[in-house]
C-alpha cells in the first residue's frame, strides 16, 4: 500500500513539474493565438503583432474585437519571465510566470495620486480546465494603504487573475463583490483550438436584458469604449459622473435601437481619477466605475 501511495505522489508532483516546465507556457504569445471570453468583461483577443526591443523585451500587440489599439498591452522580459501590462506607458508588473504559491512582488508603486498595488500568489495546481490537463496560478492584487510597503489586515483585494499553462488567463475575478468578470470559453494557441470560438464577435453581449458593460480598456488614456444593450427601443441615457456625483458629461441622450451599443469617451479634458458611468433608461440605471490614469 505505501508503495502504491509512493507511486500516486510520485507521479502527481511529476505531472505538475512537467506542466510547469516552461513557465512562458502561463501566457502564451505566439501571434495569431486567439482568446474568447464571455460575461460582463467579455471580449475576444488576438496578438495580431509583436516586436523585440534592444533590450530583449518581447512587446505584444492585442486586437479586442474590431478594436486595433496602436500600443503594445504587453511586454515580456524574457530573461526573467516577468510580463507588464504596458497600455498607455504604465508598466505595471503584471505577472511572474514562474512564481510558486505564496510569492508576491510589487505591481505599481505608490504615487501621490495612486496607492501602491502588490500581487500574492493565492495558488497553485493541476486541473483540468476545457477538458485540458493543465497547472492553474491564481493571483489576487491588492490596494495597500498609503504608506504600507506589504500585503496586511489593513490591504484590500481588487481582483483575482487566473491563468492556466498552455492556456493564457482564464478568469477575472473582482474581489470587491461583482463576481466573475469575464472567463475563457475557447483559445487558439499556436494552431490548437481549445473550448469553443464564435464566429460572431458580437455573441459576447446579451440582446434579451438591460446591460452595461465594463469599459474598455481600464484604467485608460484618453479614450475608452464603453458598450450596452437594450431589449427594446427606448430612450436611453449615458452619463460620466465625478465620485461626489456632480455630472461631468453627457454621452448619450436619444432614442436607441434595441440591442448591442458602443459610445467612445473621450476624457482628454479631465484629471487622473476614478469615475462613475451611468447607463438610464425609465426607472432603470446600471452603474460602473472607470478610471482615468494619465
Amino acid at each position: 500500500m505505501r508503495s502504491l501511495l509512493f507511486v500516486f505522489f510520485t507521479l502527481f508532483n511529476f505531472c505538475l513539474v512537467a506542466q510547469s516546465s516552461d513557465p512562458y507556457k502561463f501566457f502564451p504569445s505566439s501571434v495569431g493565438n486567439v482568446w474568447e471570453y464571455s460575461g460582463n468583461l467579455g471580449y475576444r483577443a488576438e496578438i495580431y503583432r509583436d516586436s523585440l526591443d534592444q533590450n530583449g523585451f518581447d512587446h505584444l500587440f492585442y486586437s479586442y474585437d474590431n478594436y486595433y489599439p496602436s500600443y503594445a498591452t504587453f511586454k515580456i522580459d524574457t530573461t526573467n519571465f516577468v510580463v507588464y501590462y504596458t497600455p498607455y506607458n504604465l508598466n505595471w508588473f503584471f505577472y511572474k510566470l514562474d512564481a510558486d504559491s505564496g510569492d508576491h512582488w510589487m505591481v505599481r508603486p505608490e504615487t501621490t495620486e495612486i496607492q501602491r498595488m502588490e500581487a500574492l500568489v493565492r495558488a497553485k495546481y493541476p486541473t483540468f480546465f476545457l477538458y485540458r490537463e493543465t497547472t492553474i496560478m491564481e493571483i489576487t492584487y491588492y490596494d495597500l494603504n498609503w504608506g504600507d510597503t506589504v500585503i496586511n489586515q489593513f490591504s484590500w483585494p481588487r481582483f483575482t487573475m487566473t491563468i492556466g499553462y498552455g492556456i493564457g488567463e482564464i478568469m477575472e475575478f473582482d474581489e470587491e463583490g461583482g463576481g466573475p468578470q469575464r472567463i475563457l470559453q475557447g483559445c487558439i494557441i499556436d494552431g490548437d483550438t481549445i473550448g469553443v470560438i464564435t464566429s460572431v464577435k458580437d455573441d459576447f453581449y446579451a440582446t434579451n436584458s438591460f446591460e452595461l458593460f465594463q469599459n474598455y480598456p481600464n484604467p485608460f488614456n484618453p479614450t475608452t469604449t464603453i458598450k450596452f444593450s437594450i431589449s427594446e427601443p427606448q430612450k436611453v441615457k449615458l452619463i460620466i459622473y465625478s465620485l461626489l456625483g456632480e455630472e461631468i458629461k453627457v454621452l448619450v441622450d436619444e432614442y436607441k435601437s434595441s440591442g448591442n451599443h458602443s459610445v467612445i469617451f473621450n476624457a482628454s479634458s479631465l484629471s487622473t481619477g476614478v469615475y462613475i458611468y451611468s447607463l438610464i433608461a425609465g426607472n432603470k440605471r446600471l452603474s460602473k466605475k472607470l478610471i482615468l490614469l494619465k
